[in-house]
């Protein structure tokens, strides 16, 4: 099995950024947050760490990666969004409460895998 190494998912978070306009509450989760991706299996490895930040509700990688990556946090917390890089799709979802948040994340491209990531927020 070929190993991916989770750097082709920084923004995660990975979770990414959008174009749509923020609805009103969603920068209620703005700021910087710390994001912990591991992997199920063995194809894809980890953990890895990954700084991001939201603003107005749109999530953007706080690392310097060649992706196109959409996505946003909504007011009550769901976060969800799309990593592209390559032939790779990362597609990203799960919930922020307060200051953490966790979910799930699906690799597809050459490969597949999957895994959990968890978040804090730290700024």
């Amino acid at each position: 099995m070929k190993t991916i190494r989770l750097a082709a998912l920084a923004p995660l978070l990975l979770i990414a950024t959008g174009a749509a306009e923020a609805a009103p509450g969603a920068d209620r989760f703005d700021g910087s947050w710390s994001v912990i991706a591991k992997g199920n299996g063995t194809s894809c490895t980890g953990p890895y760490n990954y700084p991001i930040v939201i603003r107005n509700g749109q999530v953007d990688d706080a690392g310097d990666n060649d992706v196109d990556a959409t996505g946003r946090a909504t007011p009550d917390g769901g976060i969800s969004g799309t990593i592209r890089q390559g032939l790779a799709t990362v597609t990203v979802s799960g919930r922020l409460k307060g200051k953490t948040g966790s979910g799930q994340w699906t690799l597809s491209g050459i490969t597949t895998c999957n895994g959990r990531w968890t978040a804090r927020r730290i700024g």
